[in-house]
C-alpha cells in the first residue's frame, strides 16, 4: 500500500542588510592610502558566512572560470604538438604527455576551485570572507590606495549564505597629486637698465603630504630666454619649500610680461609665475664742448683730457672711437723709435698705402656705473702736416652707435734744423782704421724736431766708408746736439765724401756734410832673419817659429812663398792678417823625404809694403816608411762589441829611396805564440774564446817587402770573448837597402776597450691592471735608450696577450726592422695588453717576458710583463660540502668562509640549481634498488655509495623475503617485487625501463642472512611505511644570508643548513650568482636516517665460578646502520676492572661512539662475592633509543675437600 503526503514549502532571504549601499572614500594622496568601514547586520537568527565577490552572479563566474578552462585546453593541446614534433624517436614521450595532461588537469581543477573573491590594487576589503552570528553586526573595512589624480568608481558584491542575490556595494574614490603653488602669482620687478643683471627670488611651496617633483617648462619668447631659473627642477618634501633664483639680463629695451610654467609630476596642470617690468637705457654727457690740439709737431703725441659722466640711474657701457682716423698701423712716434735705435722713413709713403692711425683713446671702452664719471685722455701723435677737424664718437653698448659726438680740432708742423760745421776735417788715417769727429745740428724753432743720417751709398765700392751710433735722434726746442761720425779709409791718398742729414716730416733736400780724410799702410817687423832646423827625422813634420810683428794700429794683410821647386818646407798660416799693435807667429815645417842637407828660402809678402827674404836649411835622419792613417806611435780604438771581430785597414808606403824588408812581431808573446794566433784566427768563428797566451791583435801581413814609392794595404784585426780593457804593443824591423841587419824602426802601442750592449730601459717590469666593465686593449709606454758607446740594433720579441706597438699606439708588423739606435738615443713604444684574450668573468694574470736581441752581440735583455684582469670574484672554502648522515627530523649547520679575493666589491647572491643531474632528492636507498641486468650499468662514482649501505641492504632485503628493489626516481615512489617475479623475463626488464633505475645484484653471504635485532627489524620497518612526499630544494637545504656585498678583502662566514627530513638523500648544488663576475658552485649533500644497532647477546651465562674470583664475558655491540652514535652503560659501577665490588658488574668500555658498519667489543668483569645463585641485570643506551637490558646469572662457590678419613683418626 501506498501512502502519498503533500509537501509545501517557501524560502525567504534571512535579514542581512549593508549599512550602505554606496561608500565614498575620503581623498586620498597617490602612494598614500585611507580606509573606511562598513557594518553588514545579521538581523536573523541564524548564523551566516559572507564573502565579497567581483561580479554580480554566480552564472557570470562560472562564464569566467569557463573561458580560462578553455584557454588551459588550447595551451595543453599546442604544447602537446609541439612536444611530439620534437621528440618523435623518444620511447617516453607517452609518459611525458600523460604528465603534461596531469600538469594541465591540476591547473584547471584549481581554477574550478577558486572561489573568485573580490582582489583590486586600488581597493582592497578586509575581511575579505567572514561569519556573522545571529543578531550581530560585522565590521568591514574598505582600503583605498590611489595610483594616479582621478576618481575611481568600482562596484563590489557581497554574497551571503540565505540570500539568493548578491548585496551592492558601490566604491567611490578620488587620488590627489602633489599641490604645488608659489607664495606669489605675479612679481613686479619695475623697471631696471639694460645689460645688468637682476636677481630675485620666488618660493615654490609644497602643502600636500607627498613629495612633488617639479621641472620648468623653458619659454619660447625673447624676453623670457632672458630669464634664469635655479634650480630648473627637483622635488619638494612634503610641507616643505622650495627657494628658486631668478636671473635677468636683456638687451631689449620696453615693457614686457612674461609667464613662466613649472610642470609637476602627476598634477593635473603645471604651476604659473607671472614676471612683469620695464628695461631703460642710460643718459650721460661730456664735461667740454670740444677738445683743441693747437699747434702739434710731426712725429711728438700730445695728448688732451676730458670726462665723461653718467646721468643715468644704471651702468653704462660704452665705446669711443674716431671714424675720420686711418685704419693702418699705428702713427710713428718719433721718441719710440729714438729710443729703439729705429730710424724714421724719410720720405712719404714709407709706412704703406693705408694711412696710419694718429689717435689714441684712453680708455676706448668700459662701463661707468650710476651717477659716476671717468676721465678721457685722447693723444694726437701726426705724421700729417696740415689741419684737423674730426669728431670723437660714443657707442652705447646695447643701445646704439654713435649717441653722441665731441669736436676735435689741430694742426701738425716740422721745425727747420741746420749744421753749425758742414766740413768735418778726419786729417791722416791707417787703412780701414775707425776715426771719430763730431757734427752740430741747431734747432731754432719753438718744436722739437727729429733727425735722420741716411745710410752711406755704394759703401761696399767706396774709398772712404763712414757710419754713426747716433743714426737718429730728438732736438728740444732751441737746443743743438752733437752727432758722432766714425770714418774709415779703404784706399792710400787723399778722399773727400759727402754724408746726407734728413729731418723727419721734412721731404726736402737734406742737410750735406763734407768728410775729409788722408789714407796710410801698416808697418811690419820680421825675426829671425834665417832659420836652421838642424839634425831631424824624415817624413816627419818638424817645425819652428817666425814672428811678425805689426807695429802700426791697422791689421797687416800677409801671404807666404817658398822659393824652391818642390820644396820640403812649407808654413802655416801661408796668408793671413795681423792685428795693430800685435805679433803673429808664423810656423815653418820641414818634411824631409830622405836624410842628408837640405837648403830654401822664404818670401814673406806684406799687403801695401815691400817683400821680405828668410833663408832655412836642415840636415834629414831616420825611416822613410809611413801610413795614411794614424797608427804609429800610438792607435786607441773605440770602444767595440766583445765576440766580433776588430778591424782596422789601412796603407803602408815606402816615401823613401830605399828598399824596405820589414818584420812586425808583438811584445811579450813569442813568434810561435804569434803564429798560432795568426793560425787560429783564420776562418775562426767569433763564438770561439782564444787561448790567453795569444795576443788579441794581430797585423796581417806580418813581413813584406816595399820598394821605393810602393804602398800595401795592411790590416790590423782584434778579438776578444770578454768584455776587457786591452794594450799590446806591436814592434817592427826592418832591413834597409843593402844593409844585413835588420832593426827597429817603428813601435805601435795599441789599446782597445771590448764591451758588451748596454740599454737603459724606463721600466724593467710592466704592470697592466684592467677594469672589468671594459676590456679595450690597454698601453704603457716604454723606453729604449742605447747606454752603451756604439749604435745598437734591436730586435724585439713579445708573445701574445701583449703587443709591441709604435708611439702612435699601432702594432709594429711582424717583419719590422730591427730597431737602430745611436749613441744616447732614445726609442718610446708602447707595450699592448688586451684584457679581453680570455672570454670568461674569472680574474685572470698573465706574464711573459719582453725579450731584447741585439744584432750585433748575442747578449739578451729582458723585461717582465705582467697584465692583470679583475673581475668581482670569490674564494669559497670548498667546493663540494657533505654533511653526512644525520638523525631523522634534526638538522645541521656548517659554515663555510666566503672571501672577496678581487680588489673590487662583489654583489652577490644564492640560488639552488633544480634542473641539474646533480640535483637528487630521494629516499635513502634509491641508489640499491636491484636488478641483475642492470648490474653493468652501474656508473663508478655510484659503486662507493652502494657498497657503504650494502650491509644494511642485505639485511632489509632478506628480512623481508625481497630479491630486487625497484626505485622509482621521479616520483619517489617505492615498488617492491616479491621473489616469485622472475628478474630475468622479458617482462621485468621492461618493467624496469618505464622509469630511471639502478640495480645492484649481491650473493649474500651466510652471515648476512642471520635473524636480526628486534630494534633493526623495527627500523627497517618504520622505514618501508614512510610515505615520501614531494619536497622543494628550499626545505632541505638553505644558505644564509642568500645575498650581499663584500668589500675586497672581505671575509664573510656563510651558514648552509641540511634538514634532515625522514629517511632522504639530498644533493643539490648551490650557486652563487656574482654581478659582473662568475657563478660559483658549491655540491651540498648529505642524508637522514635512524639509529639501529645489533647486541649478539642479552643474556650471559657464567656458570659455576669461585665466589671470590673476577670473572669477564664479552658482548659484541654492532652499528648496523649508516650513522654514527654513541652508547653508555647507565649507572655504570665506579670500581676499577681488576677489582669489581661484589656483586656489581663493571662494563669496560661503558661509553664510546661506533662509526657506522663498525662494532664495539664490550668486556664485562663480575665478582660473586657469596656462595649461592646470583642473577644481575645492567642496561646499555644508544643513543636516544629505549635502553636495551642484558642480565649475567651464575653461581658462586668455593673451594672444599673431601677426605675418607675418620673424624677421630
Amino acid at each position: 500500500e501506498d501512502t502519498h503526503t503533500s509537501l509545501h514549502g517557501s524560502a525567504v532571504n534571512v535579514h542581512i542588510r549593508l549599512d550602505r549601499n554606496s561608500m565614498t572614500v575620503e581623498k586620498t594622496y597617490i602612494t598614500l592610502s585611507n580606509e573606511s568601514t562598513l557594518r553588514i547586520h545579521n538581523h536573523s537568527n541564524v548564523p551566516a558566512r559572507f564573502q565579497w565577490k567581483a561580479f554580480a552572479t554566480q552564472e557570470e563566474e562560472e562564464q569566467l572560470k569557463q573561458r580560462l578552462c578553455h584557454r588551459l585546453r588550447q595551451a595543453e593541446i599546442a604544447q602537446a604538438d609541439n612536444f611530439l614534433e620534437w621528440s618523435r624517436a623518444d620511447t617516453t614521450r607517452g609518459e611525458r604527455l600523460s604528465l603534461l595532461s596531469h600538469i594541465f588537469q591540476r591547473k584547471r581543477a584549481k581554477v574550478q576551485r577558486d572561489p573568485m573573491l573580490f582582489f583590486d590594487d586600488i581597493f582592497t576589503i578586509k575581511p575579505v570572507e567572514g561569519e556573522i552570528s545571529p543578531n550581530s553586526s560585522a565590521e568591514v573595512s574598505v582600503i583605498f590606495r590611489p595610483q594616479e589624480p582621478r576618481v575611481y568608481k568600482h562596484a563590489v558584491y557581497c554574497d551571503i549564505s540565505g540570500r539568493e542575490t548578491r548585496l551592492p556595494l558601490h566604491l567611490i574614490g578620488e587620488g590627489l597629486g602633489p599641490r604645488l603653488h608659489f607664495q606669489f602669482e605675479e612679481l613686479n620687478i619695475g623697471k631696471v637698465s639694460v645689460i645688468s643683471l637682476h636677481k630675485y627670488e620666488a618660493i615654490l611651496v609644497n602643502k600636500g603630504p607627498i613629495e612633488g617633483p617639479f621641472s620648468l617648462i623653458l619659454p619660447a619668447t625673447a624676453v623670457g630666454s632672458c630669464f634664469t631659473f635655479l634650480p630648473q627642477q627637483g622635488i619638494i618634501a612634503p610641507y616643505g619649500l622650495q627657494a628658486i633664483t631668478i636671473s635677468f639680463r636683456t638687451t631689449i629695451p620696453g615693457e614686457f610680461k612674461e609667464e613662466f610654467q613649472f610642470s609637476v609630476t602627476a598634477a593635473p596642470k603645471p604651476v604659473t609665475l607671472t614676471i612683469r617690468g620695464c628695461v631703460v637705457g642710460p643718459t650721460f654727457r661730456f664735461n667740454v664742448r670740444a677738445l683743441h690740439f693747437g699747434d702739434v709737431a710731426f712725429g711728438f703725441p700730445h695728448t688732451v683730457s676730458c670726462r665723461l659722466t653718467n646721468t643715468s640711474l644704471m651702468p653704462m657701457a660704452f665705446t669711443l672711437r674716431i671714424p675720420e682716423d686711418g685704419s693702418g698701423e699705428p702713427s710713428l712716434n718719433s721718441s719710440d723709435r729714438v729710443s729703439n735705435n729705429i730710424p724714421p722713413p724719410w720720405r712719404k709713403g714709407a709706412q704703406g698705402l693705408v694711412k696710419p692711425m694718429e689717435f689714441t683713446i684712453t680708455p676706448c671702452r668700459g662701463t661707468i656705473c650710476s651717477q659716476a664719471s671717468q676721465d678721457i685722455q685722447v693723444t694726437l701723435c701726426s705724421n700729417t702736416v696740415g689741419q684737423y677737424q674730426v669728431e670723437l664718437v660714443v657707442d652705447v653698448v646695447g643701445v646704439g652707435k654713435k649717441v653722441s659726438a665731441l669736436p676735435l680740432t689741430a694742426r701738425c708742423v716740422v721745425p727747420p734744423l741746420r749744421a753749425l760745421n758742414p766740413i768735418v776735417a778726419f786729417g791722416r788715417c791707417y787703412l780701414e782704421v775707425p776715426y771719430q769727429k763730431m757734427l752740430k745740428l741747431v734747432n731754432d724753432s719753438n718744436f722739437p724736431g727729429c733727425y735722420w743720417v741716411l745710410p752711406q751709398e755704394h759703401k761696399k765700392d767706396a774709398a772712404v766708408s763712414y757710419f754713426t751710433h747716433k743714426p737718429c735722434g730728438i732736438i728740444k726746442a732751441h737746443s743743438s746736439v752733437d752727432i758722432p761720425f766714425i770714418l774709415e779709409t779703404q784706399l792710400l791718398g787723399e778722399h773727400d765724401i759727402i754724408a746726407d742729414v734728413a729731418v723727419f716730416g721734412n721731404e726736402e733736400s737734406p742737410l750735406q756734410i763734407h768728410l775729409e780724410s788722408t789714407g796710410q799702410g801698416p808697418v811690419v817687423y820680421v825675426h829671425p832673419t834665417e832659420i836652421n832646423f838642424g839634425t831631424i827625422p824624415v817624413v816627419q813634420d818638424i817645425s819652428q817659429t817666425l814672428h811678425l810683428s805689426n807695429q802700426s794700429v791697422i791689421p797687416a794683410v800677409f801671404w807666404i812663398e817658398m822659393a824652391g821647386t818642390c820644396s820640403r818646407w812649407r808654413t802655416e798660416p801661408s796668408k793671413g792678417v795681423i792685428p795693430p799693435e800685435i805679433e803673429v807667429p808664423v810656423t815653418v815645417t820641414a818634411n824631409l823625404d830622405d836624410t842628408g842637407k837640405f837648403e830654401d828660402k822664404v818670401k814673406l809678402f806684406i799687403k801695401n809694403n815691400h817683400v821680405n827674404i828668410i833663408p832655412v836649411q836642415a840636415v834629414g835622419i831616420g825611416t822613410t816608411i809611413v801610413t795614411d792613417k794614424r797608427f804609429s806611435p800610438e792607435l786607441k780604438f773605440k770602444p767595440h762589441f766583445s765576440l766580433s771581430p776588430c778591424c782596422y785597414q789601412f796603407k803602408m808606403t815606402n816615401k823613401g829611396r830605399h828598399t824596405h824588408q820589414l818584420f812586425w812581431t808583438t811584445e811579450g808573446f813569442s813568434i810561435a805564440q804569434q803564429r798560432r794566433a795568426l793560425g787560429t784566427t783564420k776562418g775562426k768563428d767569433t763564438s770561439q774564446v782564444p787561448r790567453p797566451t795569444s795576443p788579441v791583435f794581430k797585423l796581417q801581413p806580418p813581413q813584406m817587402e816595399l820598394v821605393p814609392g810602393q804602398t800595401k794595404d795592411m790590416v790590423l784585426e782584434g778579438f776578444s770573448s770578454t768584455p776587457q780593457k786591452v794594450k799590446e804593443r806591436l814592434l817592427c824591423h826592418a832591413i834597409v837597402g843593402r844593409e844585413k841587419r835588420k832593426k827597429q824602426i817603428m813601435q805601435v802601442d795599441i789599446s782597445c776597450e771590448f764591451i758588451f750592449p748596454l740599454v737603459q730601459i724606463s721600466s724593467r717590469a710592466i704592470m697592466f691592471r684592467g677594469p672589468s666593465d671594459v676590456l679595450t686593449p690597454l698601453y704603457k709606454p716604454l723606453s729604449l735608450k742605447n747606454a752603451s758607446s756604439l749604435p745598437l740594433s734591436i730586435v724585439l720579441e713579445l708573445k701574445k696577450p701583449f703587443l709591441i706597438c709604435g708611439v702612435d699606439q699601432q702594432p709594429l708588423p711582424e717583419d719590422a726592422q730591427p730597431i737602430k739606435l745611436e749613441v744616447e738615443e732614445e726609442f718610446h713604444l708602447h707595450i699592448q695588453f688586451n684584457p679581453a684574450y680570455k672570454d670568461d668573468l674569472k680574474s685572470r694574470v698573465a706574464e711573459k717576458t719582453l725579450t731584447m736581441r741585439f744584432m750585433e752581440h748575442p747578449h739578451e735583455e729582458q723585461v717582465t710583463v705582467r697584465g692583470e684582469v679583475y673581475f668581482p670574484n670569490l674564494h669559497i672554502q670548498t667546493e663540494a660540502l657533505d654533511f653526512g648522515c644525520i638523525l631523522n627530523d634534526t638538522e645541521q649547520v656548517h659554515y663555510v668562509a666566503m672571501t672577496n679575493c678581487s680588489p673590487i666589491p662583489v654583489h652577490y647572491h644564492w640560488s639552488f640549481q633544480t634542473d641539474s643531474q646533480d640535483t637528487q632528492l630521494e629516499p635513502p636507498f634509491s641508489h640499491s634498488c636491484l636488478h641483475p641486468r642492470a648490474s653493468t650499468a652501474v656508473m663508478a662514482p655510484e659503486l662507493s655509495y652502494f657498497k657503504t649501505r650494502l650491509l644494511f641492504l642485505l639485511a632489509w632485503k632478506t628480512a623481508f623475503g625481497l630479491l630486487t628493489c625497484l626505485v622509482n626516481f621521479g616520483a619517489l615512489e617505492w615498488e617492491l617485487a616479491p621473489c616469485s617475479v622472475s628478474c630475468g623475463t622479458e617482462a621485468a626488464h621492461g618493467a624496469c625501463s618505464l622509469q630511471p633505475m639502478v640495480v645492484f645484484f649481491q650473493v649474500l653471504p651466510p652471515a648476512a642472512v642471520e635473524p636480526q635485532s628486534l630494534e633493526t627489524m623495527q627500523g627497517l620497518r618504520g622505514f618501508v611505511d614512510v610515505e615520501h612526499l614531494a619536497l622543494g630544494i628550499e626545505e632541505v637545504f638553505d644558505v644564509q644570508p642568500l645575498c650581499g656585498v663584500l668589500q675586497p678583502g672581505e671575509s664573510q662566514q656563510m651558514l648552509f643548513t641540511f634538514f634532515g627530513h625522514a629517511n632522504i638523500v639530498a644533493q643539490v648544488t648551490a650557486l652563487c650568482h656574482v654581478e659582473g663576475g662568475p657563478t660559483y658552485e658549491v655540491l651540498l649533500s648529505g642524508e637522514a636516517s635512524c639509529l639501529s644497532y645489533h647486541l649478539d647477546t642479552h643474556d650471559i651465562d657464567f656458570g659455576l665460578q669461585l665466589f671470590n674470583k673476577v670473572i669477564q664475558a664479552e658482548v659484541t655491540l654492532q652499528n648496523t646502520g649508516v650513522i654514527g652514535f654513541t652508547y653508555e652503560v647507565l649507572n655504570p659501577s665506579m670500581a676499577q676492572a681488576d677489582s669489581p665490588l661484589p656483586g656489581e658488574p663493571v662494563v669496560v668500555p661503558s661509553t664510546a661512539y661506533i662509526d657506522p658498519g663498525k662494532e664495539q667489543v664490550l668486556k664485562v668483569y663480575y665478582l660473586s662475592g657469596v656462595v649461592g645463585v646470583y642473577c644481575r641485570t645492567f642496561q646499555i643506551q644508544v643513543g636516544h633509543l629505549t635502553p636495551a637490558e642484558i642480565s649475567l646469572k651464575g653461581e658462586g662457590t668455593f673451594l672444599s675437600i673431601s677426605l675418607d678419613l675418620p673424624w677421630d683418626v
